[in-house]
């Protein structure tokens, strides 16, 4: 399957509260790919993320799968990727060495500070979860039927809304 990306650096930091807009896309996108591969895909469903690759791919996404996208999938995808990114935003990897980065005209932030932006990011996501799942709900057998198909070593979509723990 095409490497894919169902949102953008733009539709990230259009959402974000604490991401400037001059942002390098390199330093987002890594979080975006891991987030999408191993979160959204165990939301939503190996056959349903596939479909959603495939026809973005082709540029031929269409409602009501490019409404399920906009409205429910790209909602969770950007805050679940602002708490992969907030975990190593500051720690950079060089030939050098590693290194945190600091600045000279701001104060670094606490662990306690970050863990709190890791978890409202990751309640964001929750919400949106809840809202997808009520969604597919009463929408995923007459819409989706890729919700359903999974067999297998296809991940099948939760069907409950997730609430798991991150360790910074």
């Amino acid at each position: 399957m095409a490497d894919v990306l169902f949102c953008t650096k733009n539709d990230i930091v259009r959402k974000s509260q604490n991401l400037d807009g001059n942002i390098d896309a390199n330093l987002i996108i890594p979080s975006l790919h891991i987030t999408q591969t191993q979160n959204l895909r165990g939301v939503i469903g190996t056959d349903l993320y596939n479909k959603l690759t495939s026809d973005i791919a082709g540029d031929s996404l269409a409602n009501p799968y490019l409404s399920l996208l906009n409205n429910y999938i790209k909602p969770i995808l950007i805050h679940l990727t602002l708490a992969e990114f907030f975990k190593g935003a500051s720690i950079k990897v060089t030939n050098k060495g590693v290194y945190k980065h600091t600045s000279e005209n701001a104060t670094e932030a606490s662990s306690e500070e970050i863990k709190d932006l890791i978890q409202m990011e990751k309640d964001r996501a929750e919400s949106y979860t809840q809202r997808f799942l009520d969604h597919m709900s009463f929408n995923a057998s007459a819409s989706y039927p890729e919700w359903f198909s999974n067999s297998n070593e296809d991940v099948s979509p939760q069907y409950e809304s997730f609430n798991t723990d991150w360790v910074l």
